[in-house]
């Protein structure tokens, strides 16, 4: 009708034509003024996204790992489980992973989150299709008090889980391509060791104030209170 006016009214599973490019789940909007209803699928797949054009931080993360990976770069998905979702890229330049962010525009910000939107990050896991990497410690500096928030198994399990899959992911792959992986992840292991930084007198590592989140409406923003520290 052209309303502008939707109220959510919660999620429903996928139907068996929406799981072919799989989504999990389809979320139901109700219109305000003339009561029709409206589905959004949460695909994720790639592919498919491209030809919607439609989604939130998940289907930007997928799509945008889709054309790194399509253009020739190394790119893995990052999911922060605070509910937020995207990307890192390997720079041959800078020998280490760069986060990017296509729904924010952003770029090697990673502190964005903790400090700009002024998150309470637990979890950040990023997935790729050789590694499955703990990089929280990238994106806060206060793991303490991450460490609080982690309580979704102990961190012992989880470091000796995901030293089972790298390890797992390593032997399906040809030794040269293993040996720069292992060499990869010995920098990245020193790169990732915990920081608790309380007293800061800026908000980047250079000195540039980082924004609250950008997308989205400003009601939703403020609801989720990611708007940040301004």
């Amino acid at each position: 009708c052209g309303s502008g006016g939707t109220t959510n009214q919660g999620a429903e599973r996928a139907t068996p034509a929406e799981k072919t490019f799989w989504a999990g789940s389809a979320e139901i909007y109700k219109c305000s003024d003339c009561g029709g209803v409206t589905r959004f699928p949460r695909y994720n797949h790639p592919g498919h996204l491209m030809e919607t054009r439609r989604g939130r931080c998940g289907e930007w993360a997928n799509a945008f790992t889709l054309c790194c990976i399509a253009m020739g770069f190394e790119a893995r998905h990052v999911h922060d489980w605070t509910d937020h979702v995207w990307t890192e890229v390997w720079s041959e330049e800078k020998q280490r992973w760069i986060h990017m962010d296509p729904c924010e525009n952003a770029w090697d910000t990673p502190l964005v989150y903790s400090e700009g939107w002024n998150k309470k990050l637990s979890y950040c896991i990023a997935f790729s299709k050789d590694e499955v990497v703990d990089v929280t410690p990238r994106y806060s500096r206060r793991f303490n008090e991450c460490l609080t928030r982690r309580t979704q198994c102990p961190e012992l399990w989880l470091k000796e889980y995901l030293h089972t899959l790298r390890q797992a992911s390593l032997s399906r792959v040809q030794p040269a391509r293993r040996r720069v992986l292992e060499a990869r992840w010995e920098v990245e292991r020193r790169e990732l060791v915990p920081r608790n930084i309380v007293d800061r007198e800026t908000s980047w590592e250079s000195g540039i104030a980082l924004p609250g989140r950008q997308s989205g409406s400003a009601e939703w923003r403020a609801q989720r209170g990611e708007t940040g520290n301004g």
